[in-house]
Order: C-alpha cells, then sequence, then structure tokens
C-alpha cells in the first residue's frame, strides 16, 4: 500500500497558491493546511484547496511530513531551520537563502537530520531542457537570455536572483567544471535593484558562457543556446520547444546552409513534475535532482556576479551624481547608490 505524504505550504502569495494547487490534486498525498500570515490570503487558498489555513507556520509544521517553503526569501532561513529541527522535509523555492553562510547552515542541518531539501529551480524541469539533455555531448560555449516585462512582483531582489539563477543553476549543473573568472555588468532602470544585468564565465575546462537578463523588456524570452562539437541545441524555455542546429551530412559546397530539426518534446508542466520529484524524494529517500548543495552553489555564483555589477554600477552612478546634469533626477531615483562612493 502506497503511503500517503502529508504535506504542508508555507507562504501562499503568487507562486505558493499554485504549489497548494498541485499537491491538492496529487495521488497519495494529503495536503494537510497551507500557511500565510496574511489571513485573508490564506483562507482563501485554503478554500481553493479544501483544506486548512494556518497564521502561524508552527502549528502546520507539527502535522505534516513535508513542505514547500514560498515565502520571501528573507524568511527563507528562519523558515527552513525550524522545519528541519522538526524533522520535516523541505521544498525550498528559489534562492535557497540570502547568504552563503545561512545556505551551507541549511545544507548542514539536513545532512544531520537525514531531512530531503530541495531547491525550487524550476526549469531544471522544463520539457524543453529535458529533451536538450538527451542530446548533450560536449558543451563547449552557452548562450542564455533571459528577459521579459516589468511587474511588481520580486521586485525587492535584482534581476540576478529573480531570473538569471535559473540559467546559473543549469549552467552549473552541465559543466562540471570550476569557475575561472567572473564578468559583470548591469543597471538599476526603474528600481533601486539592478533590473538588467549581462554576465560572462569562463570555467576550467574551456567552456564560456554568456548570460543576460533583464526584466524591462518589451517581449518575454528565455533561451540558452548550448553549442557543441558539430550541433547546435536551442532550447525555448518559455515555448517549451527545442531544435538542433547541424551541417547537411556530406555535403562539400562553398556555401552549406545548417538544418534546423525540432526535437521531440514531451510537454509536461513544470512546476508538477518539480513537486511530484520532491514527493518521490520524502518518499523514497533517494537526494532530488536540485539538491540544497546545489541550490548552494547557484546561489554563490549569483552573489558574485552581484558584487561584480554593483562595482561597475556604483563607479557610474557616482560620477553621473557628481555632475550637474541630471544628478537631481539620479539622486531621487537611485539614492541608495548615489550615497556610496566606488571602491
Amino acid at each position: 500500500m502506497t503511503k500517503v505524504i502529508r504535506v504542508g505550504v508555507i507562504g501562499v502569495g503568487h507562486l505558493g497558491r499554485y504549489h497548494a494547487q498541485k499537491y491538492a490534486a496529487m495521488e497519495h498525498v494529503h495536503l494537510v493546511g497551507v500557511a500565510d500570515i496574511d489571513e485573508q490570503r490564506v483562507q482563501t487558498v485554503a478554500r481553493e484547496t479544501d483544506t486548512t489555513p494556518y497564521t502561524d507556520f508552527r502549528r502546520l509544521v507539527d502535522a505534516v511530513d513535508a513542505v514547500s517553503i514560498v515565502t520571501p526569501t528573507t524568511s527563507h532561513f528562519e523558515v527552513g531551520i525550524y522545519c528541519l529541527e522538526q524533522g520535516v522535509d523541505v521544498m525550498m523555492e528559489k534562492p535557497i537563502t540570502s547568504t552563503l553562510k545561512q545556505a551551507d547552515a541549511l545544507v548542514a542541518l539536513a545532512e544531520e537530520r537525514g531531512r530531503i531539501l530541495q531547491v525550487g529551480l524550476v526549469e531544471r524541469f522544463n520539457p524543453a531542457m529535458r529533451a536538450a539533455q538527451k542530446r548533450l555531448t560536449l558543451p563547449l560555449f552557452i548562450e542564455a537570455k533571459r528577459v521579459g516585462g516589468f511587474t511588481r512582483r520580486a521586485t525587492d531582489v535584482d534581476v540576478i536572483i529573480d531570473l538569471m539563477i535559473h540559467d546559473l543553476d543549469i549552467i552549473l549543473s552541465l559543466i562540471k567544471s570550476p569557475i575561472t573568472s567572473i564578468s559583470a555588468a548591469g543597471a538599476p532602470v526603474l528600481t533601486p535593484h539592478t533590473d538588467i544585468a549581462n554576465a560572462h564565465l569562463i570555467f576550467a575546462n574551456g567552456c564560456t558562457a554568456n548570460i543576460t537578463a533583464s526584466r524591462i523588456s518589451q517581449v518575454v524570452e528565455r533561451r540558452m543556446r548550448l553549442f557543441q562539437p558539430g550541433e547546435c541545441l536551442i532550447i525555448d524555455f518559455h515555448g517549451k520547444k527545442c531544435s538542433s542546429m547541424q551541417l547537411p551530412a556530406n555535403d562539400c559546397a562553398d556555401t552549406v546552409t545548417p538544418t534546423i530539426s525540432e526535437l521531440e518534446v514531451e510537454l509536461t508542466d513544470a512546476l508538477e513534475q518539480e513537486l511530484l520529484e520532491f514527493i518521490s524524494c520524502v518518499r523514497t529517500r533517494r537526494a532530488p535532482v536540485v539538491t540544497g548543495a546545489q541550490g548552494r552553489d547557484s546561489l554563490a555564483v549569483a552573489l558574485a556576479i552581484i558584487a561584480a555589477v554593483k562595482k561597475n554600477t556604483q563607479q557610474l552612478i557616482h560620477t553621473l551624481c557628481a555632475a550637474e546634469a541630471g544628478g537631481t533626477v539620479l539622486r531621487q531615483r537611485l539614492g541608495l547608490y548615489c550615497e556610496s562612493k566606488p571602491n
């Protein structure tokens, strides 16, 4: 007889609500409850998913085997530590925590207590990505672009943590080699945080990755191109498509047009697959596809990129703020940067 896993969701904002809906529809899973400090919101989601609302997440934790933590990043550590100490398995939405020290503590505690700690980097479960992985041989160069329109959601963090971290996680999972060089640039445009950024990574094995993220674009584009010997794989995360570009076999003409073929993609819901993976790991006690340690490594690279961007941005903003023209507007919009001088 299949064991029923008792699960809860802590934080039922935009994404947490979807977590609750997915769990509520799963076989052999009992959504015990949902928790949120917003009483009206948690009542609404509880009614939608036919479960119990809690305004104190600790009461929910006492009644479950596993939880999804979908709270603001600043609370990930506090909530995650409590859940792990209570012997509960954790599905932590990205990023794992705010700092590497916190991430290391979470990973260490999960290992010490024998608990599952999975990090919600959902693009690993995108069907287009899974199709591409079947064709991967030796990536030589990776180009990623993840851009979209401006929304108020997630503007409390910069675009590197909001969007770019998905591509960083994928790239780190594919390139099993240390990073030897990181260079990056970006700018705060509509918020005090970086809204557009580009990062260039060089790995010890010679592979290079060029990554762009923006939340101030007029179009939505989430693509990655993986160049390997004899082939370029083109992944469309947004459209859930994957194609292969190759030269025609035995074509010796001076001018050759590469052929592009669509790969077979099994269309699935990435979030549902991610949560099914978590439940499977809770049941079987195997390591998840995206471990806490991997979530920690993605955060480490993201923070290094943020530091490089901030250094360049501070130099630019300090120079502009020192000038008469535009100085007042910049101080009003970007006072945080204007107050600090470049190193």
